[in-house]
């Protein structure tokens, strides 16, 4: 049986980026402060899903779709469209919040505060979507240690945050030999656990090249690097095992987005809309019937966990 590729989507907004909302380096400290101040449009995610959802359905592929709980409240269309599909809907925070200061990794949200906005997050989508909530991304992939027994304590069976790679690591520990595909978390380490139980990684997928490990995952990766580098990426995590691959809905939407603070990273939104979308279907074409949910791709490694089948890997 064929490797698969876990699909999943990350709803987030503009705003929700960490360069206007959310972090130690925002515009605004938080979304209920954008939300008091901003006067202008602010759903630019609407219509771009639309597009994303039809392109899924064209293919077949059931995918992730990691939810913002917040946009319950603020996106009516948006949710009604997310209650009719047929697609896993997991935790991506209540408000895209990141706990934790991007380059000290000091503590800026109290454990207590990060884990009551989790409980609520995963009530609401678990109330709105009427679904069993397993899955939780982190803000930014910004993962630490001390989240994970709360992560478990919660009911969350797997995470797709760790992104492995030779130039950037947003955890709060040093991350070596991460598996390609997935595994159960050492809660320390963030790590391959020598048990098999406990929280599972999704990791993101990641190219290596000599003694080089490039960024993949998707979206901002996706958008600059393009279809070739992915479809290679892919074919390479492949021969190891199932592996991730993600966008947000907003990287395949056409309209120029408030580029409140974003003059700070330049080439933030390189390539996004229809030459995204293109390029995502050419990808769907290379791999087609690979492409499932981050719950099948889950199952499945419980099965292989179970038969052994990577205990030697």
């Amino acid at each position: 049986m064929k490797n698969k590729i876990a699909f999943s989507i990350d709803m987030d907004d503009w705003y929700h980026s960490p360069l206007v909302c959310g972090a130690n380096f925002s515009h605004f400290p938080s979304v209920s402060k954008f939300f008091a101040e901003w006067q202008g449009r602010y759903d630019y995610i609407t219509e771009s899903t639309k597009k994303l959802l039809h392109l899924l359905d064209e293919f077949n592929v059931t995918a992730t779709i990691f939810v913002i709980a917040d946009i319950v409240d603020n996106y009516p269309h948006l949710t009604e469209m997310l209650q009719k599909s047929g697609h896993e809907i997991a935790c991506h925070s209540l408000h895209h919040t990141i706990p934790y200061h991007s380059k000290t990794k000091e503590q800026i949200q109290s454990v207590a505060e990060w884990e009551s906005e989790l409980v609520k997050s995963i009530e609401i989508l678990q109330k709105t979507f009427n679904r069993e909530i397993i899955g939780y991304r982190a803000p930014g992939a910004y993962l630490a240690d001390w989240m994970i027994p709360i992560l478990i304590r919660n009911g969350i069976k797997y995470d797709s945050s760790v992104a492995f790679n030779s130039i950037y690591n947003k955890t709060n520990v040093k991350l070596e030999n991460i598996p390609g595909y997935p595994y159960y978390l050492d809660e320390k380490t963030l790590g391959r656990s020598d048990r098999n139980e406990g929280l599972m990684e999704l990791p993101w997928s990641n190219f290596q090249t000599g003694k080089y490990i490039l960024p993949g995952g998707g979206a901002y990766f996706f958008r600059l690097l393009g279809f070739h580098y992915f479809k290679t990426l892919l074919k390479q995590r492949l021969k190891e095992g199932d592996t991730m691959f993600y966008i947000h809905s907003i990287d395949v939407g056409d309209e120029a987005y408030p580029l409140t603070n974003f003059r700070k990273r330049p080439f933030f939104w390189v390539n996004k809309g229809q030459k995204t979308l293109a390029r995502l279907k050419k990808l769907l074409e290379a791999f087609d019937g690979q492409f499932v949910s981050c719950r099948e791709v889950y199952f499945r490694n419980i099965e292989k966990y179970k038969n052994n089948k990577l205990s030697e890997q």
